[in-house]
């Protein structure tokens, strides 16, 4: 870029930092202009000198103009980057409205019209989800009409490229496409449809109706924790590191960072290195860390030789961290690297990774995360007065309920107790009265594996009785078992069944593997994300940023020097574009469920697991029990796209 700002007259650099953004490009545009016209002296004298500096003038004006009408007033530097404010979340809705299109089931979460993610690469996977389609001239392409060759069946190589240059263009040359397709129409953003964050999304038809049990599990599902509580993980796993595996005493005093991390990003043990892929192993460049520090495409590309890792290689080395606990882990291997990095300790990445574990899981078994939680729970934990209520609904509607836990059942009691006890009808005096079936220290995902048998648990006196369980008494709490023993005492066939869970390999992928359940997952994140997607600022720049992909596209289709200046400064503002379309969600990792064009591997997961998926259990509560979901059509890159 700043090579391109030199050959321009003015490095991008150097432009004063009050100058905005918008004027700076429309000050680069007019550079263009006076090094075009001097280059067209300068050269060997061409065959029509007029023109050709004719030319030059309309492709300095062009970029002139792309400076104004991109707004890249969005696209801020370093020093002063703000991401875009999410409007306020509306509440949740007392009646469930479905929206009118169900959600793709290959796009788990984009706010905003039925777009393309990238002109370049004819479609994304996942499709967004939009309310009733509305087309936007802005982010459609017109196709005139195909024009057939009459000279020969077998069109040469040439033939058909200037076939497809003069059917798509009209024969216009670069700077009346570039004007041409700037200044298009655009709608209003601001005036579309937005998601709705707190709506029921799915991947899979699915009929209530034919719904006969609802399986729950625990933690942040039926239980709504603050982000206290990863504070809380953090600090115990941190002590665990220094006071039990003797890992240096500097390292105390370190605290969580909820910015750092998202969900669904991996950990390669052999290299030491935070990283986020999308479905097709593709490594996001910006989003690869050592330690605090993030690495350059060049470090990336110098540490595995491709931008693309093989799937073996992702099957040995990396590993996922896809729930909402894995936050506090991320960020705590994040800090031991890089301090054991700044002081040149040797260490090797997979103990790290094996050790800060085995800490978090020592938190979570040892009682020490459970006593803090249950001291204060109206610090950690999110009361939900409509939980009784549809429980209450669904056991009137003759639907069988279970309770599925890797929680041991004093915490799980202290918490329900908490949720649901002012909100008891008459007639139900405990929480457990309402399950048909409850199961805690299952110790999933083992429990879908294993023939561990069931043993039955005195909630009294805390005994464990070895009698062989042959039915499932109401209120009763069992403990282990497997799924082949649960299956085959309550006789409940799998795709009766529905899962609701928050965790896509531990919770979901089994049982929807094996059993056939249908499966639903709690994505905390998902209201924050459509809320930014729903925002104005966001679909500017995702217009803006379409709108540029598009030029390119259609750009590399002439020749000449001006085509590669204005193919260089349309790079340049396409990353701007994406950095700034990334930063709101995550400065450092971006969306959960995108790269900058394709799904992540975490949404590759979600379509692939699980048939509907939410913000909260509380979105599900008023949903019709005879609802049925549908998903959108799913395109295709070779198929007509009618958005």
């Amino acid at each position: 870029a700043n090579m391109f700002c030199a050959r321009a007259g003015a490095r991008w650099a150097r432009l004063p930092v009050c100058m905005g953004p918008s004027n700076r490009l429309t000050h680069i545009g007019k550079a263009m202009h006076g090094r075009q016209c001097n280059m067209s002296t300068q050269q060997h004298q061409p065959k029509d000198e007029h023109a050709k500096q004719t030319q030059a003038n309309n492709i300095a004006a062009t970029l002139e103009e792309l400076g104004k009408t991109f707004r890249t007033k969005f696209l801020k530097h370093p020093q002063d980057k703000q991401p875009p404010t999410p409007p306020p979340k509306p509440p949740p809705q007392s009646v469930f409205i479905p929206s009118h299109n169900a959600p793709s089931n290959m796009d788990p979460v984009v706010g905003g019209p039925n777009v393309r993610a990238d002109a370049s690469s004819t479609t994304p996977l996942f499709n967004p989800r939009s309310t009733p389609p509305t087309t936007d001239p802005t982010l459609t392409t017109t196709q005139p009409p195909t024009h057939t060759s009459t000279t020969s069946k077998t069109p040469t190589h040439d033939s058909m490229a200037h076939s497809l240059h003069s059917r798509r263009y009209h024969n216009m040359d670069l700077s009346e496409m570039l004007l041409k397709h700037t200044n298009e129409h655009r709608h209003q953003l601001v005036d579309l449809p937005t998601t709705d964050p707190y709506d029921i999304f799915t991947n899979s038809e699915i009929r209530l109706s034919e719904v006969d049990v609802y399986g729950f599990d625990y933690d942040y599902t039926l239980a709504h924790y603050s982000d206290k509580v990863q504070d809380l993980i953090y600090d115990k796993a941190l002590e665990y590191l220094i006071g039990e595996l003797k890992y240096p005493p500097e390292l105390r005093g370190r605290k969580f960072d909820p910015s750092f991390s998202i969900r669904g990003i991996h950990f390669d043990i052999q290299k030491g290195l935070l990283l986020k892929i999308d479905f097709l192993n593709n490594i996001q460049t910006g989003a690869v860390y050592f330690g605090r520090r993030a690495l350059t495409k060049e470090e990336i590309s110098e540490a595995y030789g491709t931008r693309q890792l093989r799937k073996l290689y992702v099957d040995s080395y990396l590993r996922p961290m896809s729930d909402i606990f894995c936050l506090p882990e991320a960020c705590l291997i994040s800090d031991v690297v890089q301090f054991l990095s700044d002081n040149n300790s040797t260490f090797a990445a997979h103990i790290i990774y094996e050790d800060v574990v085995r800490a978090v899981n020592k938190v979570h078994r040892d009682g020490s995360l459970h006593g803090a939680i249950v001291a204060d729970l109206p610090k950690y934990l999110t009361k939900n007065p409509q939980l009784t209520p549809f429980f209450i609904k669904l056991r009137e509607a003759g639907k069988k309920l279970f309770l599925l836990t890797n929680s041991p059942y004093g915490f799980a009691n202290c918490g329900m107790q908490y949720l649901l006890h002012d909100s008891l009808p008459k007639g139900v005096t405990h929480w457990t009265q309402l399950f048909d079936v409850i199961i805690t220290q299952c110790e999933k995902p083992n429990f879908f594996a294993r023939g561990r048998p069931f043993r039955w648990l005195d909630v009294k006196t805390g005994k464990l009785f070895w009698d062989r369980i042959t039915t499932f008494r109401p209120g009763d709490v069992y403990v282990g078992g497997s799924l082949g023993e649960f299956m085959k005492i309550t006789g409940w066939k799998g795709d009766r069944v529905l899962y609701f869970g928050d965790h896509l390999f531990t919770d979901l992928m089994e049982p929807s593997i094996r059993e056939g359940w249908r499966t639903g997952v709690i994505i905390k994140e998902l209201e924050t994300e459509v809320d930014i997607q729903n925002s104005s600022e966001y679909r500017t720049m995702l217009c803006d940023l379409l709108n540029v992909e598009e030029l390119i596209h259609k750009t590399q289709f002439y020749e000449g020097e001006e085509k590669d200046e204005v193919l260089r400064y349309l790079k340049k503002v396409r990353y701007d574009l994406r950095q700034a379309l990334k930063e709101p969600f995550n400065q450092n990792f971006g969306s959960v469920f995108r790269t900058h064009t394709n799904a992540t591997m975490f949404a590759y997961s979600l379509q692939r697991f699980a048939d509907l998926y939410t913000s909260r259990i509380d979105n599900v509560v008023n949903c019709p029990l005879d609802f049925s979901f549908y998903p959108v059509r799913n395109y295709l890159p070779h198929e007509f796209k009618l958005n």
